[in-house]
């Protein structure tokens, strides 16, 4: 009990220290503070992906066992199932996993959308057009639009898959959502490719791990080679491009591509690039608080082995977080406020307008609890 409420005062002083580079003439003072925890009894590898403001629950998933857990603010499980491997109504991969209407809702990398009771039984299968091909894990399984379920826009033409050079290059200019309207089964796409990002000047980045969050009707994207989010409105079933946010962070690293035309190059880099990248976008009721790094010099990186993964982990889980405060205007208040390190964010807060983030136990070591602590903006 002692180590747990020394570390929580450790994490408050850490979490109060104010930005060293506020926004000049701001009048006022932001800072973030822990203002409790939630405990959940959980022996394994569980991280929290959402949260229902309807219900009040938490979703939290073991990927290593398909396990469901959904608990409460005081951390009681109000229902935990496992998802079936073998037979019909097996799930091949929880490639997005959220709420969808209140319902525990996963894409599968097969079979599309489908939604769980409480008792882990399948309650319906959103019919969308299946053969396709999701690059990668998502970061949410649907969000409504309009009339429409919106997701990551799945790859259905694979006619170049096997030439990455044009792969990408088309790629890096289509649009980042596909929709469905469950009604008419009409498909289409929306959310355009945003302007002037990275992947427009002519190299090669691998894939680009979109993330969209959503609140009130802006949408927000970001991606893993930039340090900028990028703003849509919604407008019926459309979402229109509004504008880009750079956090411009003149002391980050940049990733190292190579030339679109020579992708197999990419994987002759010696040397690890540790790139600072957004981890974390929050849009709550009255700021945007981004979660960010600003990586690693190569000089650094190099003293250390990729091969020895206890090594290598504890050095990554060590790379320093920072936050930046956003108004509701996305004008910037505060940035480079720098977080506790051993804290995993993924992008959950509740309707207290609280982060909601992982104790990251391969960093702290394992403990009989999962903890998440709630962090809140204070001025």
């Amino acid at each position: 009990f002692m180590k747990q409420l020394c570390l929580i005062f450790i994490l408050a002083a850490l979490f109060s220290c104010k930005s060293r580079n506020p926004t000049d003439n701001s009048p006022q003072s932001f800072t973030l503070e822990i203002k409790d925890s939630i405990q959940v009894d959980y022996l394994g590898n569980l991280n929290v992906f959402d949260f229902d403001p309807e219900s009040g629950l938490y979703l939290g998933i073991d990927h290593g066992l398909n396990s469901i857990l959904l608990f409460d603010e005081k951390g009681t499980s109000q229902h935990h199932y496992d998802l079936q491997k073998d037979g019909p109504n097996a799930i091949s991969w929880l490639q997005g996993k959220s709420f969808l209407e209140g319902k525990v809702t996963i894409m599968d990398s097969q079979k599309g959308l489908i939604q769980f009771g409480n008792n882990g039984e399948i309650s319906r299968r959103i019919e969308m057009p299946l053969e396709y091909l999701h690059l990668n894990g998502l970061n949410f399984s649907a969000y409504s639009l309009g009339d429409t379920y919106a997701y990551i826009r799945p790859e259905r033409d694979l006619s170049d898959y096997s030439n990455t050079s044009a792969f990408y290059q088309r790629i890096y200019t289509s649009p980042i959502l596909e929709t469905f309207n469950p009604e008419t089964g009409e498909i289409t796409n929306t959310m355009s490719f945003p302007p002037n990002t990275i992947y427009q000047d002519g190299n090669y980045y691998r894939w680009m791990f979109p993330t969209v969050e959503k609140r009130d009707g802006q949408w927000y994207l970001y991606f893993l080679a930039e340090r900028k989010y990028h703003v849509y409105e919604e407008k019926g079933d459309e979402l229109i491009y509004s504008k880009t946010v750079d956090l411009t962070i003149s002391d980050a690293v940049d990733i190292i591509g190579v030339p679109i035309e020579n992708p197999e190059l990419i994987n002759q880099q010696r040397e690890p690039n540790i790139f600072g990248r957004i981890e974390g976008l929050y849009p709550l009721s009255n700021h945007t608080v981004v979660i960010y790094t600003k990586g690693v010099e190569k000089e650094v990186s190099g003293q250390h082995d990729p091969e020895k993964m206890e090594e290598w982990m504890d050095f990554i889980n060590g790379i320093p977080r920072y936050a930046a405060i956003f108004d509701k205007n996305d004008s910037l208040i505060q940035k480079d406020i720098e977080l506790p390190k051993g804290l995993l964010f993924n992008g959950v807060y509740n309707n207290e307008d609280e982060i909601i983030v992982l104790k990251n136990q391969e960093y702290f070591g394992e403990e009989e609890k999962v903890t998440f602590y709630k962090f809140k903006i204070t001025k």
